[in-house]
């Protein structure tokens, strides 16, 4: 009597999801050499994913330039300071190799410049975002980045309230201590203050 030949079971292959390519700060040097970024164009780097910076407003210029002389003041005409640290406008900071920042000033150690590469966001003092139209990507996209990244000390300038955000004591991709200054208050840096009238008045 013919036996029925036993059917086996074929599994399919699982299919596996689409994942996103990451970029290094490396592929980013070489598409600058390529052409495919202009040397005028800021690109960052978060987790990979690059992000064209798009060109300041002159609301956003003219804070940046108050802050950026008010800081200059404070550490240049001290001579405890002035030989200690350097400030960095606009120039790149990083965590690693797939994240790469541009804050609009960042207060660093002098000691950066004995270093042959970017500098890291855990060895800023201070680092500064000026905030208007920019004001979502840096809370929820940078300010993450920032605190996974250790930074000590991050103030945002938001330029839509007029208030100064003041963010501290990182702890993976939140900061614990957050502080609101309002444009009629003082805000300290190097037991020194700055009054923000001077720099949030339109």
């Amino acid at each position: 009597m013919p036996t029925a030949a036993l059917s086996k079971k074929t599994s399919k292959p699982k299919q596996k999801s689409p994942k996103p390519y990451r970029f290094t700060i490396n592929h980013l040097k070489k598409m600058y050499e390529a052409g495919i970024f202009s040397p005028e164009e800021k690109v960052e780097l978060i987790n990979g994913e690059p992000f064209i910076m798009t060109p300041i407003g002159f609301k956003h210029a003219k804070v940046l330039e108050r802050l950026e002389r008010k800081l200059y003041e404070l550490i240049y005409s001290d001579p405890e300071l002035k030989d200690k640290f350097v400030i960095w406008t606009q120039n790149p900071i990083k965590i690693n190799s797939k994240n790469l920042l541009y804050p609009d000033i960042a207060v660093y150690p002098e000691e950066i410049y004995q270093k042959e590469d970017i500098p890291r966001i855990k060895d800023a003092v201070l680092i500064i975002e000026v905030s208007d139209t920019t004001l979502d990507y840096d809370r929820e996209v940078k300010l993450p980045v920032y605190a996974k990244g250790k930074a000590k000390e991050v103030w945002i300038i938001n330029l839509k309230d007029n208030i100064i955000e003041k963010y501290t004591q990182p702890s993976e991709k939140l900061f614990k201590s957050v502080h609101i200054y309002q444009k009629n208050e003082k805000i300290k840096i190097f037991g020194k203050k700055i009054d923000l009238s001077e720099i949030l008045n339109s």
